[in-house]
């Protein structure tokens, strides 16, 4: 088992990584500066409500990133680590969410996987220093998708309003995705468990008006900046309400043709970039799963009472939309790692802590050590031979 000694340390040096990449490297074209340009931009203009791009009207991403890093550029001055800090504590709040989603089901020990398995993939160490939307959006709905997992078990209104308080903030960090993933989550498991009920509760009518009531300011502002002001063009496309765009247009357009975009298309572009963004820890992923839904088959498509399914179902359902879609990105999936990651600390689990997988223990491990020794020899060759001009750590 891990000690808790040895799970800190793990988490700790994860942490410094960030904060090393945070305060060392500068920012980089063309989302991470443009974000930071648009946050100063907000605290020189006091424009809140209304968002800017260099003095141009801009509609593209919500503005909750653009609020707390702007309040922290505020408060610790305009420095490329200001504008990171926020999105950095998220992180933080992803890792130590999952980790806590993890315990409501699982040992501590897969618990403790689940947080080591999240904070050490590729994708942590590369979205806490190229900050987009997505660090901040991974750590609201992994927020969420703890709270409502704690409300179902112990009915505390605590756990309900801050889950659909969670699910309203990642909305206003990057739109309709933040409410899908945790109805992508739940309604696999609820239906594998045969509790229909939990399908149709009352309660979800005021978690609708909590969220909605949250994205009051946002829609102000969209409206007072857009909808007041028809035919503004944005990205060379006549906009005539601010509203729909965001509701609408910039996620579902994306399937059905009305947004401007379109890239990346194929269904295994974001999985082929998890080999990248999952390492170390992908071989094991891609096992889990398997595993996972052949013993899924094997109960004949139902849980037993203590298990469950958010998971996997949440990342599988989260996966087969966005892949669908018409414009992708590599960090779009980044919003499940931390499902992800859980399905791979059980996989890790019975492997490292069980005689179930025997066979495959010895040479995955194997596997596995090549795997890491071979990202430590790419980070020396990295360090050495392309900006060989350039001094070891940049700074800013």
């Amino acid at each position: 088992m891990i000690s808790n000694r040895s799970f800190y340390l793990l988490i700790a040096l994860c942490v410094l990584t960030y904060l090393l990449g945070m305060v060392l490297i500068p920012l980089m074209d063309i989302d991470a500066s443009q974000y930071a340009s648009i946050s100063r931009e907000m605290l020189e203009n006091k424009s809140w409500l209304q968002v800017f791009d260099l003095k141009h009207d801009y509609l593209d991403k919500p503005p909750m990133l653009f609020w707390l890093s702007a309040f922290s550029m505020k408060i610790f001055g305009v420095h490329d680590w200001a504008y990171r800090l926020p999105s950095f504590l998220f992180a933080i709040l992803a890792v130590y969410s999952t980790f806590r989603l993890a315990l409501l089901y699982y040992p501590r020990v897969i618990a403790q996987l689940s947080a080591i398995v999240l904070a050490s993939c590729q994708a942590m160490f590369l979205i806490t220093h190229d900050v987009r939307c997505d660090t901040m959006l991974m750590g609201w709905v992994t927020f969420s998708l703890w709270q409502l997992a704690a409300w179902y078990r112990n009915k505390s209104l605590l756990h309900f309003f801050a889950g659909f308080a969670g699910i309203a903030c990642g909305m206003m960090t990057k739109g309709p995705i933040a409410l899908m993933v945790p109805a992508f989550a739940f309604i696999p498991h609820f239906v594998l468990r045969r509790e229909w009920k939990q399908l149709f509760r009352w309660e979800y009518l005021i978690g609708i008006a909590v969220i909605a009531l949250l994205l009051v300011p946002m829609s102000i502002g969209l409206y007072r900046q857009f909808d007041m002001h028809p035919g503004k063009i944005i990205n060379g496309v006549p906009i005539q309400s601010g509203l729909r765009f965001y509701y609408w247009t910039q996620s579902f357009g994306r399937y059905t043709g009305e947004n401007v975009f379109n890239e990346m298309n194929h269904f295994s572009f974001l999985l082929e970039n998890m080999i990248w963004s999952f390492l170390p820890w992908i071989l094991f992923f891609l096992l889990a799963v398997i595993f996972e839904l052949i013993g899924l088959a094997k109960k004949k498509f139902r849980l037993h009472a203590g298990e469950e399914f958010i998971s996997t179902g949440g990342f599988i359902l989260t996966y087969c939309v966005l892949a669908r879609s018409q414009a992708q990105l590599p960090h779009y999936i980044f919003v499940v790692f931390p499902l992800a990651s859980i399905v791979t600390a059980k996989f890790l689990f019975r492997l490292l802590y069980t005689t179930e997988f025997r066979a495959l223990k010895k040479p995955l491990l194997i596997l596995h050590a090549i795997i890491f020794t071979l990202l430590w020899l790419a980070v020396v060759v990295l360090m050495e031979w392309p900006f060989e001009s350039m001094p070891k750590f940049v700074g800013g």
